[in-house]
């Protein structure tokens, strides 16, 4: 499998999960994948994550999708990978009536898991995998203030924390660390079948600037060799993007995103 690829499962796979663990539903076919949770607190919940057809048939298979969710009034984002996606995608949802909020060129990179440098933490720093509902607590109140979501979201959030630590056969493990015993960061490893994905790496404001983000990005990476994974993947935001470069990631596609928040 090409790397490119190994992107779209891996982000397959991630959004997989959260239809899962949110109780909602997830079809794939040849044309095109897409979930939804039906939940409305944040467009991340609801989505089309792959479209691989032919231009001509864009609308037969996505009109019935963008009614769907804009007659529930489900907020939703329309992921599209310009390099092996379906040509036109971006003119074919433009040209709908609907405002979409845009982002393009989100860097989607990859490294691979051998010769990672030793984790280096400051001496305040405890990092812990999420187990207790402590851990949780902690988790999910470092996402919801580094990642500024919407505070409607919390119980969604919370419920897929939780879901996700009991499945029988984990896809997901979570990190947190703590400096001088308060919650300071996070970051998420993901089990796909081919590489393992990095999700979630936020620092608190107020602890930025003290290499966490870095360190928690390497934790997740240092799991995931340990499981036997020989590649890991991640989208990277602006303020993370640097961060990755020092730790081996190298960009290999870009995806563009539209959403509609529901309104």
């Amino acid at each position: 499998m090409n790397t490119i690829s190994l992107v779209e499962e891996n982000a397959l796979t991630y959004y997989k999960g959260i239809a899962r663990l949110l109780d909602g539903r997830f079809t794939e076919t040849d044309g095109i994948t897409w979930f939804a949770t039906e939940r409305r607190s944040l467009y991340r919940f609801n989505g089309v994550v792959r479209t691989a057809t032919r231009a001509e048939d864009l609308s037969r298979i996505a009109d019935s999708i963008l009614e769907s969710f804009i007659s529930k009034r489900l907020p939703f984002f329309w992921a599209d990978f310009p390099d092996g996606g379906t040509p036109g995608l971006g003119e074919f949802l433009n040209s709908k009536n609907i405002r979409w909020e845009n982002f393009k060129g989100m860097p989607c990179m990859s490294s691979g898991l051998e010769d990672l440098p030793e984790l280096s933490l400051p001496k305040e720093v405890e990092l812990v995998r999420v187990r207790s509902e402590k851990d949780q607590a902690d988790w999910l109140n470092v996402l919801m203030e580094g990642f500024e979501e919407p505070e409607p979201s919390r119980s969604d959030f919370g419920q897929y924390l939780a879901n996700s630590l009991t499945e029988s056969d984990p896809v997901f493990e979570h990190f947190l660390a703590r400096w001088q015993g308060e919650p300071c960061a996070i970051s998420t490893l993901l089990r796909a079948d081919h590489g393992a994905g990095i999700y979630h790496v936020t620092t608190l404001p107020r602890y930025r600037g003290r290499g966490l983000g870095k360190a928690l990005t390497l934790v997740a990476m240092q799991s995931a060799h340990e499981s036997g994974f020989q590649q890991s993947i991640l989208f990277a935001t602006p303020s993370g993007f640097p961060i990755y470069k020092q730790l081996g990631f190298e960009t290999v596609t870009t995806a563009d995103g539209y959403i509609w928040s529901g309104i």
